[in-house]
């Protein structure tokens, strides 16, 4: 198809617009490249030789490998669904969206550049995840040049598909996407559990492809490739179905998100991206019961008027208790990457319920609202994240028993998690980022005010991830390390109370 000539003139008075940012784009392209050169390939050569070594072989080896790569390939298919209601692929700034938005030309014309561009970063991403895992198996002598080549090539079509499904997020409506993303969820959740299931799923057929012990069959890109073909029949009508006013939220909320994150204030960015009731509008939050039942069903309710939130937390505690209660499983030089792991999915998966925490960190400014002192309102807005630890996070580690998991190590996990609500509550108490921060901190290698104001925004993150490191040590016992994280919890509540003391 023909460009459309008032394309071409928006185009072009939009080239001479930027015209004035060329160095500036030569500039970003030369830090990517050294970017690249400096960090990027150093990592690279990390990861290989990590996961070359024979702990990682026995892990990359190991014969449920390709069930959880088709549950880890689906599971993220699922997500991208969903981001795609948050942040499609065919996002464009704000100006861009209300041009596009109020012109008569087909979307397919005036967003399929911003999608290839976006779907290409993404299949980029997939491309280069397996090129580690196969350079590490070639290295250790497992995988062959054409299984290797074999698997990435998969793992690209694999990228197509996923960047299809991100588009469809942001095509069809919530409630349509909602349900598309928890089908792949429990397909791909299905797909790791019962035999032969992969042979009938497009995230099974690519960890078929998955160089192990028995050659892969290259007869499963076949089917991955007619697949591909007809999801790239539907990318121009999924591009004319977006709505033009849900491109201009989008482009208005991550403008405003990228305004917030440039001011280092992570928290209001976060903010902007949360995604808005669509649902409970009939259901009644406050009823006559005890308090600290009134408070749990409000919170709870509260969550679950936007049920992609709630959802998406539950899926990940259970991921991350699985991760913490597999500690005692993996060899011990890759342990504290699995604790690590699970420590960050429980901390992010945790603030879906931690609006209570931020709410009574607001209050206190106020007049009490409530009647009661604010360690109290504190304690029963943590019923609601403890009931989710002790379900989800219990499930979670409960299920990695199946693969050799001890009892020890799934108490160890729950402890963990009640744990890093302890810090959620910190962070919630934090309130503003001191101006003080922003004092330029001149060095001979350049300022470090950008450093330290990092290290401020991700504290918490800090303080979870090093403590999971704690608790692999070997040389502690069940007591000492149930002791460790009750006596790091505590100290994480006395900065918190510390931290509104300083707030009034």
């Amino acid at each position: 198809m023909a460009t459309d000539p008032t394309l071409s003139r928006l185009r072009r008075l939009r080239r001479e617009r930027q015209r004035g940012s060329g160095s500036n784009s030569r500039y970003t392209v030369y830090s990517v490249i050294m970017l690249l050169l400096i960090v990027g390939i150093p990592v690279f050569r990390m990861l290989v030789v990590e996961l070359s070594s024979a702990e990682g072989v026995a892990v990359l080896t190991s014969p449920i490998a390709p069930q959880i790569l088709a549950a880890i390939a689906g599971s993220s298919c699922a997500a991208l669904v969903l981001l795609g209601r948050i942040r499609g692929p065919a996002l464009v700034d704000a100006f861009a969206a209300e041009v596009v938005a109020s012109n008569h030309l087909p979307r397919r014309q005036t967003l399929r550049r911003t999608f290839l561009r976006s779907a290409a970063v993404l299949v980029l991403t997939c491309m280069l995840s397996a090129v580690v895992a196969v350079s590490a198996l070639a290295v250790a002598g497992i995988a062959t040049a054409s299984t290797a080549v074999v698997f990435v090539v998969g793992a690209v079509l694999l990228g197509i598909l996923a960047s299809v499904g991100w588009l469809l997020g942001q095509s069809v409506l919530p409630r349509s996407s909602r349900w598309v993303a928890a089908a792949i969820a429990v397909t791909a959740l299905l797909a790791a559990v019962i035999p032969g299931a992969l042979a009938a799923l497009p995230w099974g057929w690519v960890a078929l492809l998955y160089p192990g012990d028995t050659p892969p069959s290259a007869l499963a890109l076949v089917p991955l490739v007619v697949l591909v073909a007809i999801a790239g029949c539907a990318v121009p009508p999924l591009l004319d179905n977006i709505r033009g006013g849900e491109l201009r939220v989008q482009a208005r909320r991550w403008s405003n998100a990228t305004t917030f994150a440039a001011t280092a204030d992570v928290a209001g960015g976060l903010a902007e991206l949360r995604a808005l009731p669509t649902g409970g509008r009939g259901w009644f939050a406050v009823r006559n019961a005890p308090l600290a039942v009134l408070i749990l069903v409000r919170d709870l309710v509260g969550s679950l008027r936007s049920p992609e939130r709630p959802i998406t937390a539950a899926l990940a505690l259970v991921v991350a208790g699985f991760a913490l209660a597999s500690v005692s499983v993996v060899p011990p030089a890759l342990a504290w990457i699995t604790a690590v792991f699970g420590a960050t999915v429980a901390f992010l998966a945790l603030g879906v319920w931690s609006d209570g925490f931020r709410h009574a960190a607001e209050t206190v400014h106020e007049l009490p609202l409530y009647g009661f002192a604010i360690a109290k309102q504190f304690a029963l807005h943590s019923l609601l994240p403890i009931v989710g630890v002790i379900v989800f996070v219990g499930a979670g580690a409960t299920a990695a028993l199946a693969v050799g998991a001890t009892a020890a190590s799934v108490s160890m996990s729950i402890v963990f998690a009640l744990f890093v609500i302890a810090i959620r509550i910190m962070s919630a108490t934090k309130g503003r980022m001191p101006l003080a921060l922003l004092t330029p901190i001149p060095t001979p290698v350049g300022d470090f005010s950008g450093l330290v104001v990092a290290f401020w925004q991700a504290d918490a993150l800090l303080v979870t991830a090093t403590v999971s490191v704690i608790v692999t040590a070997e040389w502690l016992s069940l007591p000492l390390l149930v002791l460790v994280l009750v006596g790091a919890g505590a100290a994480a509540l006395v900065m918190a109370r510390r931290n509104l003391q300083h707030a009034r």
